[in-house]
């Protein structure tokens, strides 16, 4: 019976590998490639699968584990720049000890290989965060400009304010959250809206003009966040619920642009040319485009690609930048399972061989998609109610008096854990049991899983500062900048490319944009000239006398 049992999650394909009851593989199959990365960051090709399942739900997977890492090594094997002798005896020089063949390839990946992402790692603690209180505001009227002034000259034209050490009153937004994602790690933060995951995203993905106050710690691998918006912006990258795309433009011309303005320089590849026309047939055939390579994006107004495709050039396009630090806020919204699935199976993939920090939240999560992240943040209220491994946080909040139902997915179990109608208490946890947001976050401060949260900060932080991973980043986004070595200018922006060349890149993709619409701009050209000549025939055979000139006005 246990062979033909309909609830058996998951199965042996008798090869060895281990996938799910859908045919899609597991955590542990998805996650091969991470265990097996260096700790420096350095990218390693992932294990080879023989059969590699290829449906979910019943719908066909378009991402392959297998052809992206391959296509991967096949671009850091041909465009890499080759060292020079006087490089690799550098390596080779040490302290005298024996010589370590894993640390000397290491090395040589890391100044050899071509720059997809540098190691960044994110951390934040005791993080909180104040907005503006919504219910002071007032619907302006024409009395309300002379109100404010009035307002203000009775408040002592705003200089007691200037004085008080207890300024404006915020309201709190989000409060003491810690935590780190390491390079190669997913974080997926739980919450039910309006409980302040898009707020936390926000401001990991160091978006912050629009709060008031930001207090606590946020580093991007040992720069600061200032440090970041103002030269190295390029290396943390926000995906918002929707999608931005140009609609007349294909998936190929997308991808395109892409990588031409973040193209490095020709100090890291030997071949430009070559490297984009090669990077660009790795993404199509890595997230499953090439099917779709010459077809619009499109719209909502525009037909074109299909949802799921296009959150794939989302993905692809957020490869193509180079950035470290990727946060994806609630970006399933409107796919289905299948392409929910095979949405968070890339950024999985682009996780493990680019070594990125991933934060992703998403609403109703299925369990194949939670089993892909590392890491789980539950949040309600804007506390922190659990961080840490994904595997763990059922048997956290069992030990608190609530019991997973058998048949409920685990992030709809996190999700509704503050829920009094929805959750369940383990009997003898009645009177025990957490029942608001507060109690929740007042056990998480006094439980030993947040001292090890704070634990790994630290050790996190510090490590950080032992091999200088920010200076290593400086060196590595300096190094991708055309014309840096020669202008120290070039070395303070935070562009990859020159002005001349973001000119010409900006003006071929005006163009493409407007041959994409050329139906619609040549209606227009039309309607124009028609529009014009009707209007120009009124003024036809007018007498040029003063009569005329009444008529003509």
């Amino acid at each position: 019976m246990s062979g033909n049992n309909p609830f058996n999650s998951r199965s042996d394909d008798g090869g060895g590998s281990i996938t799910d009851r859908d045919g899609s593989p597991s955590s542990d199959e998805l996650k091969g490639n991470k265990r097996q990365s260096s700790s420096s960051g350095s990218i390693l090709p992932a294990p080879e699968r023989a059969d590699e399942p290829d449906m979910s739900f019943g719908e066909p997977l378009h991402v392959s584990v297998t052809r992206g890492t391959s296509r991967f090594k096949s671009i850091q094997r041909t465009y890499s720049k080759p060292l020079t002798l006087d490089e690799e005896e550098e390596m080779m020089a040490g302290d005298g000890s024996a010589f370590d063949l894993t640390t000397w390839l290491s090395g040589r990946q890391q100044q050899q290989g071509p720059p997809f992402a540098t190691r960044v790692g994110l951390v934040f603690n005791e993080l909180s965060v104040y907005g503006d209180n919504v219910g002071d505001r007032h619907i302006a009227t024409l009395a309300t400009p002379f109100w404010k002034l009035a307002k203000f000259a009775a408040h002592g034209f705003g200089i007691p304010k200037l004085l008080s050490k207890s300024g404006d009153k915020h309201r709190l937004l989000l409060k003491n959250m810690s935590g780190v994602v390491e390079d190669g790690e997913m974080l997926l933060v739980l919450g039910r809206p309006g409980a302040g995951c898009s707020t936390l995203l926000r401001v990991l993905g160091n978006h912050r003009k629009t709060y008031r106050r930001i207090d606590g710690n946020v580093s991007y691998g040992g720069l600061t966040p200032e440090e970041v918006g103002k030269s190295y912006r390029g290396q943390v990258a926000y995906n918002a619920e929707e999608d931005m795309h140009h609609p007349t433009l294909t998936v190929r011309q997308t991808l395109d642009f892409a990588i031409r303005c973040k193209m490095p320089s020709t100090r890291m590849l030997k071949d430009r040319s070559g490297y984009k026309v090669e990077f660009l047939d790795t993404l199509l055939d890595m997230y499953g485009l090439a099917g779709c390579a010459d077809t619009i994006v499109g719209n909502a107004f525009l037909r074109g690609v299909s949802g799921g495709e296009r959150k794939r050039v989302s993905i692809a396009e957020q490869v193509a930048s180079g950035a470290s630090v990727d946060v994806w806020d609630g970006s399933t919204r409107g796919l289905d399972s299948s392409s929910a699935l095979d949405y968070v199976r890339s950024l999985r993939i682009t996780t493990d061989v680019l070594r990125k920090s991933t934060v992703v939240s998403i609403y109703q999560a299925s369990e194949n998609i939670y089993e892909l992240f590392d890491k789980v943040m539950v949040v309600d209220e804007g506390r922190q109610l659990y961080f840490g491994p994904a595997s763990g946080a059922v048997a956290y909040f069992e030990s608190l008096g609530i019991q997973k139902p058998p048949r409920q997915t685990t992030a709809d179990f996190l999700t509704g854990v503050t829920q009094l109608g929805e959750r369940r208490i383990v009997p003898g946890f009645e009177k025990s049991a957490p029942r608001s947001a507060e109690d929740f976050e007042r056990m998480w401060i006094e439980s030993t899983h947040r001292s090890i949260v704070m634990q790994q900060v630290s050790a996190f932080e510090k490590q950080v500062q032992e091999d200088a991973r920010g200076h290593e980043i400086r060196e590595f986004v300096d190094q991708t900048k055309m014309g840096a070595e020669s202008n120290r200018l070039r070395r303070r922006s935070p562009y990859t490319s020159t002005i001349p060349y973001q000119f010409i890149q900006l003006f071929r993709r005006e163009t493409a944009i407007m041959w994409g619409s050329r139906y619609t701009l040549a209606f227009r050209t039309a309607y124009q000239l028609i529009f014009a000549a009707i209007v120009g025939a009124l003024f036809n055979q007018l007498p040029e006398t003063t009569d005329g000139a009444f008529l003509r006005s």
